[in-house]
Order: C-alpha cells, then structure tokens, then sequence
C-alpha cells in the first residue's frame, strides 16, 4: 500500500485540467437524451451552434452530440438545452465508494450486502460480491482517503478491463516499468490508478482511486500530456499491450 501510495503523489498533480465548462442550472427545454458511450445523435433542426458543458462526457459538433464517457452533462444553444446521460457497455465491477473524507460508518452503508472480510483503525476489505476479489478502504485522520478494487487477471480480460475504464475515465499517463496506467474520472475530481501486481503469487488488476486534491506535484511528462489533451482511444488500447507482456513477466 505504500507503494500506491507513492504512485498517487507522482499522478494526481497531473489532473490540473482546463475547465471544460461549469454546471449551470437553468432547466433544459429540449428532449432529454440517454445514449451509450461511443453512440452518437443528431439535434434535429438548424438552430446554431451547440456546446456540451463537459465534453468529456459528451462532445458536439455540427449538431452531433457524441456519446464520449459514463455520466451526465447538458448540451447548450442560447437559451435551448437537453440533458445528455451516458452510460456504458461493460459493467466489470461496482466502483467503490468515492466520498473522500467519509466516515466508516458512511462507507459500511454503501457497501451494504458485501461481506466484511477484515478491519481496523486504517483499513476495511470486503469480499467480492461480483468478478471483483475484494474491495478495500483507506482512512487517514478517520476519514476516507483511497479506495481499491482487486480482480483476479483469471476472471476479467485486459481487452475488456481496458473497454471498462475508457469508457468512464480520461487516460492520463503511465509508467511501464511499474506496471501502472494513471486515468481521470470526467468530472476532474478524481484519479484512477490500475496497476498490475501480484497477492499471494496471484497476478491481479488493482484499480485505485483517490482525489485529486491530495497531492500538488507530478512528474513533467503528465503535466505536459495534460496540457496536450486526453489520448486518443486508439493510443489507449495500445497501452493495454504492455499489460498483457508484464503479466508473463510477473
């Protein structure tokens, strides 16, 4: 865990994002759309020229409104508006509880109907419930500070774990020699970090989470790819390669 630790504190100054729009609260007048991630759709009329709050989650264009990742945003043209919802293909596994700060007590509420397998001051596991092996919780100061899921490489492919997070999250960075790829969670709010490792001689996924508030520095290489944008999906899936390599070597 300190090793994650570290991890962390290199990737998450990375995430210093340019704002792709705030939240605004007028209502939308036009039909509410849910789409899934990668579909797109046509605004019917020519009305101007439409901008996504997030697009992130879901991008426009000439009046076509790309479906890019799992949430919610709105799509914006004067004063017409419709609420765009994206959902995914994969559901791989549940993700764990995000609500950094939370107490104990917060945490064991959402994790209601998984099995308590251990705890004590710092930490919490849960059993999986579904194709994840277990679910983990960090707290610092009693508060929640990093969240884990573990999957056995047996029980989930690398092409579909792959599939799973491009579609919810922004790659950002990676570093091959430790076996680990850095993403982003749309709403900027949060780092993703899946890391290939071994638990009792068994090759697992370890898929981390944690705010992005809690470190201020980053290695040159991630900032500089922030500042570029998000990677291409294709460039994505070739990462994934590496994976498949370092889980012979391991």
């Amino acid at each position: 865990m300190k090793k994650l630790l570290i991890i962390f504190s290199l990737v998450f100054a990375a995430l210093t994002y340019v704002s792709c729009g705030s939240d605004k609260e007028d209502e939308p007048n036009y039909p509410n759309k849910t789409m899934m991630a990668g579909e797109t759709y046509t605004i019917p009329g020519k009305n101007g020229v439409w901008t996504s709050d997030n697009q992130l989650i879901a991008s426009v264009s000439n009046g076509i409104v790309t479906a890019e990742r799992v949430g919610e945003t709105t799509i914006r043209n004067g004063l017409k508006s419709f609420k765009v919802t994206v959902t995914g293909k994969y559901n791989t596994f549940k993700e764990p509880c995000l609500k950094w700060g939370a107490s104990k007590s917060t945490v064991k509420s959402f994790m209601s109907g998984y099995t308590l397998q251990s705890e004590d001051d710092e930490n919490i596991f849960y059993k999986g419930k579904y194709r994840e092996a277990l679910t983990g919780y960090m707290f610092r100061s009693g508060g929640l500070y990093i969240s884990t899921v573990v999957l056995f490489t047996s029980s989930v492919g690398t092409d579909e774990l792959a599939a799973f997070l491009n579609e919810r999250y922004v790659y950002v960075t990676q570093n091959s020699s430790e076996y680990y790829f850095a993403y982003a969670t749309p709403d900027e709010k949060n780092v993703v970090v899946l890391q290939l490792t071994t638990i009792n001689s068994q090759v697992v996924y370890m898929v981390s989470y944690g705010s992005v508030s809690i470190s201020s520095y980053a290695p040159a290489v991630a900032r500089e790819m922030m500042r570029t944008g998000p990677v291409s999906t294709p460039e994505v899936k070739s990462t994934f390669t590496e994976i498949k390599s370092a889980m012979e070597i391991l």
